[in-house]
């Protein structure tokens, strides 16, 4: 096919032309095709709604106009915005996969240096799948030890075609000889590709991998950008991956990224650390794995994670190592702003001798069973103490207490504060008094001390609203008490927030209440009528000292505050609901395909609503 190149400097206008030249060649009946069934209807087409779930077709396409509409759920757009919806892609880069599609080959360069660099980017992926195909072509065409070895691991030829594996041959230049004398590359660019070496003895060039199984490792686009080698006799390292070069960085990318980002439905990610891990749990059924690339998690790894995902189980070896590997990504993945489990492996030392052992069923019931990283924090610092010993039971809780400080939501404290006096057999008031130290106070503070029967006191019940003053429905009862206080305010907050933002029915009560008295009153707790007594007594305890009432941005922050309390209920709930629908799907997979598979629509559409809602919390 001719292709048509875009290059030089684009202004804003010949962007759009260019755009407006792909949509047109890119026709959204054939595009759309690809990825659903689709019927015709007149001269139009006709389908089932890949966002949502439904048994008659209400997603209809305008080759006319093309476009796209779903009477069912409202989405609609033109190609583009299907192509970003469907690959999770942002705009540029649907602009681009349609581009490639389409013959197209866009360089959008600002200046000279930032044209070669594109130019020889390119020429290195090619270099690198060209690399891949002979790596392939070695493993297939003939019995060779690679070839052995994974099928002995219990890999199928489907998978290793799905994964493109190859054998590097137990040969000093084999591929270089390969790229240079039929493909026409030069040893300076497979130097800076990473897959020859120049040794410093003979002055003479040799393939980097070799006698080594070998893993193609892909950009999240599909791109092949390096490789790594598992060794099949007792050379060292064991693994080898490509050195850092222009298109690599294995800081900064994720094994089977390219594969799991179809399949973040959930927006749930499993993270694994080995390729043998990741590409056995995806034969079994279990394709939303990634890993990392030979070295420990980065940051850089994490916030790319959360580009595509909310929720990560960590399944790393069950060795030392690993537990330790665990700990660590636990801190990167929290930083970067993701949920985080661990999933227990049982006597397994990794995921795949599990999958293999167990089978897909139970792995996915470890995943519904993954531990909390507070509780495997807590659990992994436990077994490094002999709490037989008053000392270990001390210094135990000690550290165990900087762990539940990590936490800021009141409910997981309770349950973390509950769940440490159960181990140490310690009142929990104690446990309070060391999170909360001078700010917390008990009527009932145990004045015990460690001994070897660590009877436990009598438990006292904290009055409830104590509690709640730690957590999000505090911010909701300040807002209560600003609106009641503050008629000038009021105003401008009923017009900012609806009552179904609201956590508690009592907020709920009062919000209507103010929104139908006299714009001048100022209203008092005990003018509240039907309002639970706690809640009235938090009221009079709000202070709103720290607010300055006056300045309207500082409220603005609060009803703010409110709103992402409420989005994140939402979401939890959304996410809560995804995994009954999982699990109801998972059931009826074997014996009625046909609501499986509408089951599965229906949690995509529950995942859709989750991004947006997401997309709406990052925003506020």
């Amino acid at each position: 096919m001719l292709r048509q190149k875009t290059e030089g400097c684009v202004n804003m206008n010949d962007m759009k032309e260019i755009i407006e030249e792909i949509k047109a060649r890119c026709d959204i009946a054939s595009v759309i095709g690809d990825y659903i069934k689709i019927q015709p209807s007149g001269q139009n087409y006709k389908a089932l709604c890949p966002f949502h779930v439904e048994k008659t077709p209400s997603f209809h396409i305008s080759t006319a106009k093309q476009v796209y509409k779903c009477f069912g759920c409202g989405e609609g757009g033109d190609v583009i915005n299907f192509v970003m919806k469907m690959e999770n892609l942002d705009f540029m880069d649907a602009v681009r996969l349609l581009a490639n599609r389409c013959g197209i080959d866009i360089n959008f360069n600002i200046d000279e240096e930032t044209k070669q660099k594109i130019e020889l980017s390119k020429k290195y992926q090619d270099i690198h799948t060209e690399a891949a195909r002979f790596y392939f072509a070695n493993l297939v065409k003939s019995k060779n030890r690679g070839y052995d070895y994974l099928r002995n691991r219990g890999l199928d030829d489907k998978t290793i075609k799905r994964f493109g594996l190859g054998y590097s041959q137990d040969a000093w230049s084999s591929l270089m000889d390969y790229l240079i004398d039929e493909k026409g590359y030069s040893v300076e660019e497979l130097l800076e590709c990473g897959l020859i070496g120049k040794s410093t003895k003979t002055d003479k060039y040799y393939d980097k991998f070799r006698n080594r199984v070998m893993f193609p490792i892909f950009d999240y686009r599909g791109n092949v950008i390096g490789f790594g080698g598992r060794v099949l006799d007792d050379s060292l390292p064991k693994y080898l991956n490509s050195p850092d070069t222009l298109i690599f960085n294995k800081r900064h990318n994720l094994y089977g990224l390219n594969f799991a980002r179809k399949n973040l439905s959930s927006r749930t990610v499993i993270l694994v650390e080995g390729y043998m891990d990741l590409i056995s749990l995806y034969q079994y059924g279990i394709k939303i794995a990634v890993a990392t690339l030979g070295t420990a998690l980065t940051s850089q790894q994490a916030r790319l994670i959360k580009r595509y995902a909310d929720n990560v189980i960590i399944s790393y070896d069950s060795d030392g190592p690993g537990t330790k590997a665990s700990l660590r990504a636990i801190d990167i993945l929290v930083e970067a702003g993701l949920s985080v489990k661990v999933l227990d492996l049982k006597d397994a030392k990794d995921p795949d001798e599990y999958v293999r052992k167990y089978g897909t069923d139970e792995y996915r019931n470890a995943m519904k069973d993954a531990v909390p990283r507070i509780k495997f924090k807590i659990d992994n610092l436990k077994s490094t103490f002999d709490l037989s010993k008053d000392q270990d039971n001390i210094k135990f809780a000690q550290e165990a207490v900087n762990i539940i400080k990590q936490l800021k939501s009141p409910v997981e404290i309770d349950y973390y504060i509950k769940y440490l006096s159960e181990i140490v057999q310690l009142d929990e008031d104690a446990v309070k008094r060391e999170i909360y130290g001078k700010s917390y106070s008990s009527k009932n503070l145990s004045n015990g001390k460690f001994n070897n029967k660590f009877n436990k006191k009598e438990e006292k019940p904290i009055e409830k609203m104590d509690a709640i003053q730690h957590g999000e429905e505090l911010t909701e009862i300040k807002l209560m008490k600003i609106m009641m206080n503050i008629p000038a305010a009021r105003e401008k907050v009923l017009l900012k927030i609806d009552e179904k933002e609201l956590l508690m029915e009592d907020s709920k009560k009062i919000l209507n209440y103010l929104s139908k008295i006299d714009s001048e009153k100022i209203v008092e707790p005990d003018e509240l009528e039907g309002i639970n007594d706690e809640y009235i007594k938090s009221l009079k305890k709000t202070s709103l000292e720290s607010i300055n009432t006056k300045n309207m941005k500082e409220i603005e922050e609060t009803v703010r505050s409110v709103r992402r309390n409420s989005l994140k209920k939402t979401i939890d709930n959304l996410r809560m609901k995804q995994e009954e629908l999982g699990a109801k799907s998972k059931i009826l997979a074997e014996s009625d395909k046909e609501a499986a598979k509408e089951l599965d629509l229906e949690i995509m559409n529950l995942a859709l609503q989750s991004v947006d809602l997401n997309k709406r919390l990052r925003n506020l």
